[in-house]
């Protein structure tokens, strides 16, 4: 009798145990499922807007610019940059339409092309070069359209624009006259050497073109220059409130956001169109830079 009274207390513990790892177990279960459930949600939030949403659509940054040595024959210049476009990887023959329209509306002087046409692990064929051509051959710029090198630019980047009414510029001046007056495009890249750069004078308003942004001191340390444009660096393509860019690439570490006060020169940072690596942009839309000159506010 007191042995079988035993087993039955025994089974009823064992129950109770089993009852009581059920509940432990559901418990368990439930608490990861709330967590686990909104951080999914997060996640994938997250991804929608730095994949999809932050890649979306084309903006034009305008910037007035005020220079008191600016030639007075020069005043409202008109100068679009447009950069880092890195066909195909993310962006596509939509997109050159887009930027095409969007620079004719502007009726742009000078449009400038700081770098990267074509990523170098792409390989585009003959069909969609004619088109890019064709489409670049459309922008209108009163004055002159002018490209410089990035570090994926080769032979297609040759092609493309010696067949669409650019000049291609590397480490050297190119003099706009208009007028009676002259303006400077100091080209340069991380070959240049000071005492090859032909023409120089340091009493022309001078504006430096380069692709990459951490050449500026540099630049500034060698010559006199009032503004310096660059590209490369797409701003850190994902840019956090306090914090800045994220991504920083080599040549664009020191300066990588939008704009720079360096004493008496201003540097500005093209935000690109494609992206570099990652295919991931946030508070950083695709962009091109629109600057207007003038000598005074």
């Amino acid at each position: 009798m007191n042995e079988s009274r035993t087993e039955k207390n025994f089974d009823i513990a064992e129950e109770l145990e089993k009852e009581r790892k059920d509940i432990q177990r559901k418990k368990i279960i439930k608490t990861t499922l709330w967590i686990s459930i909104p951080s999914i949600i997060v996640i994938l939030i997250t991804y929608f807007l730095i994949r999809v949403i932050g890649n979306i659509g084309l903006t034009t940054r305008e910037y007035a610019i005020y220079k008191d040595n600016l030639p007075k024959d020069f005043e409202g210049l008109k100068i679009i940059q447009f950069s880092d476009l890195h066909y195909t990887r993310s962006s596509s023959i939509k997109t050159i339409k887009k930027l095409v329209d969007i620079i004719n509306k502007a009726n742009p002087d000078i449009v400038i092309f700081t770098g990267d046409l074509i990523d170098s692990d792409y390989i585009v064929d003959d069909s969609t070069l004619e088109t890019i051509m064709s489409e670049f051959n459309k922008l209108n710029a009163s004055i002159g359209k002018y490209a410089i090198k990035g570090e994926e630019d080769f032979e297609n980047f040759n092609k493309v624009f010696n067949n669409s009414n650019f000049i291609i510029l590397e480490n050297t001046i190119e003099k706009i006259n208009y007028k009676k007056s002259s303006i400077d495009l100091l080209i340069l890249d991380d070959t240049y050497t000071k005492e090859n750069i032909k023409d120089y004078n340091e009493d022309s308003f001078t504006i430096a073109i380069t692709h990459k942004p951490d050449l500026t001191d540099r630049i500034m340390n060698d010559f006199n220059v009032d503004l310096i444009f660059a590209g490369h660096s797409h701003n850190g393509q994902i840019v956090l409130p306090l914090i800045g860019g994220i991504f920083r690439k080599e040549g664009a570490k020191k300066y990588y956001a939008s704009h720079y006060k360096i004493k008496n020169t201003d540097l500005y940072v093209s935000g690109g169109i494609g992206n570099s690596g990652h295919q991931w942009r946030l508070f950083n839309h695709p962009s091109i830079n629109f600057y207007r000159l003038r000598t005074n506010k």
